[in-house]
């Protein structure tokens, strides 16, 4: 799941919703109506009102707001992320709950897809349909944020002060991605703010990248609440209205404000929607564990527990002078080695990496697209299966759907995606 966009769908609804009286100028100021012209009726008559302001859950006495991050693709918009964020009044906590594009649902009168289909067979009203089936979770209100906006806003602000805790530095030449903040207390403009809650390449991995926004939504929010801002309220309302289209009145959304704006730090939660990545008919798919996602929701709503264990997991460090681990080489031999994130001289810095521990790189090439969110390993004949699952142990990769016969493929080859680095620091960190 890509965080970044997620959080970016957060970050710019506490921001609206903290700015309370700036809000109340969006009645002047109509947002545009890229998606979704027409009015939403809401999806059951179980979403009651609450004092004529606010609606809300009456299972779980909450008010949830759908929220959708668009990609604009050949003048057309795409939803490339979506989450659910809970507002739990009583229990003054937040709680958001990412569920990857990938995700293969029920979508009515489609059968099984992926989600992200659903939102383009039958916009955010579809979408709502999809999400109730699947989490049986109310949805009282609907977000959708267009996020390029999300470096005029943090610069709209005056940026944020924070400290790093370590030095942070990535370079990836497909995406134009260059991150290079040092450690130390550190003023982030809007450009480095987005480096900064973009990063994922420590040890900690995705689970890193949530601390740091947390951390970072943190002192925006403090940032927002100085007397100073006030200045650029009718700057950072038109921001806002130009980047969003929601069902939710200036009165609902003052309303989120007062509560956002008494939050005190560590009561957002975030937690991905449970599962494993598998392919069906050779399309990728994040396959939700049903059972898992109807534990978690009301864990995340509740803040009973820390959920972000719910997050994938990374597999242990590899002991590379283990005896096991020594056979897994010599069962392997050689392999070939297939870019599938479109980063520049992956393949070549990846097969150092291998050679490093005696395992023969004699092919590097790039696959068929970069489009590869998880690692997977192909293998051409039956003979080879044994030696591609003793990669994927190697590497890590204990799904099963991401080891598989393609009578294409000239050797045992591992096609790095955007899992890459935790593959690297496996192979890395014992040798």
């Amino acid at each position: 799941m890509k965080f970044l966009k997620i959080f970016t769908i957060v970050f710019l609804i506490l921001l609206a919703t903290v700015s309370g009286a700036a809000l109340r100028v969006i009645e002047i100021i109509k947002p545009p109506s890229y998606v979704d012209p027409e009015p939403i009726p809401p999806i059951s008559g179980d979403v009651l009102p609450v004092n004529d302001k606010l609606k809300i859950d009456p299972l779980t006495g909450t008010t949830t707001v759908l929220l959708v991050g668009l990609d604009e693709l050949d003048g057309a918009y795409r939803a490339d992320a979506v989450a659910l964020a809970f507002f739990n009044m009583k229990g003054e906590i937040v709680g958001i709950l990412s569920i990857p594009r990938d995700s293969r649902v029920q979508i009515q009168g489609r059968g099984w897809d992926k989600i992200n289909h659903a939102y383009a067979f039958g916009g955010v009203n579809l979408l709502k349909q999809t999400l109730v089936n699947l989490t049986n979770v109310t949805i009282c209100y609907f977000v959708v944020f267009n996020y390029d906006s999300f470096p005029r806003m943090v610069n709209l602000i005056g940026g944020v002060d924070l400290y790093v805790d370590k030095a942070m530095r990535y370079n990836d030449y497909s995406q134009k991605l260059f991150i290079n903040i040092p450690q130390g207390q550190q003023h982030l403009d809007g450009k480095r703010s987005l480096d900064y809650v973009r990063f994922r390449h420590d040890p900690l991995g995705d689970i890193g990248r949530i601390q740091r926004q947390q951390k970072f939504i943190s002192a925006a929010l403090d940032k927002v609440k100085n007397p100073l801002i006030l200045t650029q309220i009718p700057s950072l309302v038109r921001e806002i209205v130009s980047a969003i289209n929601t069902d939710l009145t200036p009165i609902e959304a003052i309303r989120l404000a007062t509560f956002a704006s008494m939050l005190k730090q560590g009561r957002i939660k975030f937690a991905m929607s449970p599962g494993k990545a598998s392919y069906i008919g050779d399309i990728s798919y994040w396959i939700i564990d049903t059972i898992q996602l109807s534990e978690l929701v009301p864990k995340l709503i509740e803040g009973e527990e820390d959920v972000e264990r719910y997050a994938a997991d990374e597999a242990p460090l590899l002991d590379l002078n283990n005896e096991t681990t020594m056979d897994l080489v010599a069962q392997i031999g050689k392999i070939g080695i297939l870019n599938g994130a479109g980063v520049r001289g992956l393949a070549r810095d990846a097969s150092k990496i291998f050679q490093g521990i005696g395992i023969d790189v004699p092919f590097m090439g790039d696959a068929r697209h970069f489009g590869y969110d998880w690692s997977s390993i192909v293998y051409p004949t039956e003979q080879d299966k044994r030696a591609a699952e003793a990669l994927a142990q190697l590497c890590g990769i204990t799904n099963r759907a991401l080891i598989r016969r393609d009578t294409s493929a000239n050797m045992v080859s591992i096609i790095l995606g955007q899992d890459r680095e935790t593959i690297f620091k496996r192979l890395q960190e014992k040798r």
